[in-house]
């Protein structure tokens, strides 16, 4: 008699898309057939087929397999609960992923999901060209996956680059700390860009929360570092063995200005900006000004929000098209890639995701089916949202 397997959820999973995510991701596995209970819509019962291994290591939706905790469950299980690796309340922001507040990023378990959907392995190369605070590099780089993320913001490659990198420098930065900032001259660049890091996160703190800087900037860092250093203990303790991350300040519109070339990538996973939707760099402009840079010149490089107001959306689809056309150029033949974006609203609906469905075609990009996901929070810009998914031609 072939055994039957149990699969729970993690309790956070709420909404319709979460569930056919999972779905998917079992699919991923090579579990076929399988069903939910009715008395617990939470748990899943399957046979024996499938790699329950990966289920167990890589899946993002599922908590446990025949009362098995999943490295994932390990990882966001916040400290307040008994985990070790997540100093917020939020199973979004564990290890690094809530470092800077960066409006608008998407969900590292629907990033680590698709990873899996999409059938990705370990060693292949994802590129995400709209990197932003680190999302898709971070959960590429936790299970094994090599990734390129590309940003026209500085603020966003510095951002990627300490969550992503700074693990390695944990001991020493954690010597810093207690002995008291800031880190000697002669310091690698990349402890003196987490301090850096911690600076723009105290900014934040003061310009839009009105906190204190001088009580706020030392609990960052220690928050910071605690965090840092978690990345290395989960690599440790959990057995993982990272992706490399490649981070570079570039125009995704001209992907060969940062070397990448013809049919060099085996996946996208990206959140562009959403047409006219946030204004990135209104939002992070108290960041922008620390970097030494003036918001007001460097908005016309932005896709989105360049422009005048009037001609913005005719800028963005034209952007847009052209990332496409690039995205298709490095794409490896019959590559996927999956793209979240939604329909913003300046009081009429702007159908940004059925338009999009069609921009990759001209360069042979399909358009292959989406996925309707619930929007949280951003009502009053954005009307709808959707996880599209697009392959390369053969």
């Amino acid at each position: 008699m072939v055994p039957i397997n149990t699969a729970r959820l993690h309790r956070n999973v709420q909404f319709i898309y979460e569930k056919c995510l999972a779905e998917q991701e079992l699919e991923s596995f090579g579990i076929t057939e399988f069903y939910s209970s009715r008395s617990d819509p939470w748990t899943y019962n399957f046979n024996g087929d499938g790699d329950s291994k990966a289920l167990l290591n890589c899946s993002a939706y599922f908590g446990s397999l025949n009362g098995r905790e999943s490295v994932y469950k390990r990882l966001i299980l916040p400290e307040y609960q008994g985990g070790k690796f997540n100093v917020t309340r939020s199973v979004n922001q564990y290890l690094t992923h809530w470092i800077y507040p960066y409006k608008g990023k998407f969900h590292p378990q629907m990033v680590r999901a698709l990873l899996n959907i999409l059938r990705i392995q370990r060693g292949q190369v994802v590129l995400d060209p709209f990197v932003g605070s680190g999302t898709t590099a971070i959960e590429c780089m936790l299970m094994g996956i090599n990734s390129v993320g590309i940003d026209i913001s500085p603020l966003c490659i510095l951002i990627s680059r300490v969550k992503t990198a700074a693990w390695r420098w944990a001991e020493d930065i954690a010597r810093i700390v207690a002995s008291g900032p800031p880190p000697p001259s002669n310091a690698d660049p990349m402890i003196h860009d987490f301090f850096a890091m911690a600076d723009m996160v105290t900014e934040s703190d003061v310009s839009v929360r009105n906190r204190d800087r001088d009580t706020w900037r030392p609990k960052n860092l220690s928050k910071m570092l605690r965090s840092v250093s978690h990345m290395a203990q989960a690599k440790r303790e959990l057995g993982l063995s990272f992706g490399s991350v490649s981070l570079s300040l570039g125009d995704c519109r001209q992907l060969s200005s940062v070397g990448l070339g013809e049919a060099s990538i085996d996946a996208v996973i990206t959140s562009p900006p959403y047409s006219i939707a946030l204004d990135y760099v209104k939002n992070d402009a108290h960041a922008l000004r620390a970097l030494g840079l003036k918001p007001e010149e460097i908005r016309e490089e932005f896709i989105g929000v360049r422009g005048k107001p009037k001609n913005r959306l005719s800028l963005y689809n034209g952007d847009m098209k052209s990332v496409f056309r690039e995205l298709a150029r490095v794409l490896k033949p019959g590559a996927p890639a999956a793209v979240v974006i939604g329909d913003a609203t300046d009081g009429t609906e702007i159908t940004t995701t059925e338009d999009m469905k069609s921009w990759g075609e001209p360069y042979g990009l399909k358009f292959e089916r989406e996925l309707p996901k619930i929007v949280f929070g951003l009502y009053s810009v954005i009307t709808d949202e959707k996880i599209l998914f697009f392959r390369r031609d053969k």
